[in-house]
């Protein structure tokens, strides 16, 4: 169907009385409708994607927050102010507000960014201290810690629904024992070569007539739980 194919419906349409112009009405519909279904497959294809409901997050992207810091390596954290998830509807389903913008709710764009900052303590184990996970975004979080888990600013311009909570599970406990990492940590930058004899024998001088009976050697080691790595060098 091509243009040519128009052009008589609009000469007779020029020439006729208009009680006779509802049959070329209906032809020239009839027309449109034939173009539309010559449409490509993919102009159909985007008409369907853009009616269809959005996709639901998976559990990755979704992610769980954190209702207490999980290791003595870590601070600010908690009550999900270390949610980095990309859940973006409270529990009524209200979307939420960008954090950047000021409407509805200034209050959002008035919350400074702070940002997550690690330090190392040595070339396996880091420190984090947590910031608030704010940008040009919006994704549930709790900066301020004025709730127990994530929020956010809805765009419902409604004062009663201007900051709701965000569904969103609870991380499972950590299963490591962070004190007692942090208890053999201590222990192995301690334990250099010298102050290692020093743990288990008391001194490092000796003299010919110095003498460790092995029993006291093995309660020494016992009592520290750990024996210490004197024979590995220090990195």
């Amino acid at each position: 169907l091509a243009q040519d194919q128009l052009l008589p419906l609009v000469n007779a349409a020029n020439s006729t009385p208009a009680a006779a112009m509802a049959p070329i009405y209906q032809a020239a519909l009839g027309v449109v409708a034939a173009l539309a279904l010559e449409a490509s497959p993919a102009s159909a294809t985007l008409l369907r994607i853009s009616r269809a409901p959005p996709a639901e997050l998976s559990s990755f992207d979704m992610g769980c927050f954190m209702e207490a810091d999980p290791s003595p390596l870590e601070q600010g954290g908690a009550k999900g102010r270390s949610y980095r998830g990309l859940v973006s509807t409270t529990v009524s389903g209200r979307t939420c507000q960008k954090w950047s913008a000021t409407h509805p709710w200034k209050e959002a764009a008035a919350i400074e960014p702070i940002s997550d900052k690690k330090s190392k303590i040595d070339e396996e184990t880091e420190t984090m201290a947590w910031g608030n996970g704010l940008g040009n975004h919006n994704y549930c979080r709790n900066p301020d810690s004025s709730m127990g888990l994530p929020w956010c600013f809805t765009m419902d311009p409604n004062e009663g629904h201007k900051k709701e909570m965000c569904e969103i599970p609870k991380c499972p406990p950590h299963p490591r024992d962070f004190p007692e990492e942090a208890n053999d940590l201590k222990n192995e930058v301690e334990a250099t070569d010298c102050e290692c004899a020093d743990q288990l024998y008391g001194s490092t001088v000796t003299t010919k007539d110095t003498a460790v009976p092995l029993s006291l050697v093995d309660k020494k080691q016992q009592k520290g739980k750990k024996p210490c790595n004197c024979g590995r060098s220090r990195r």
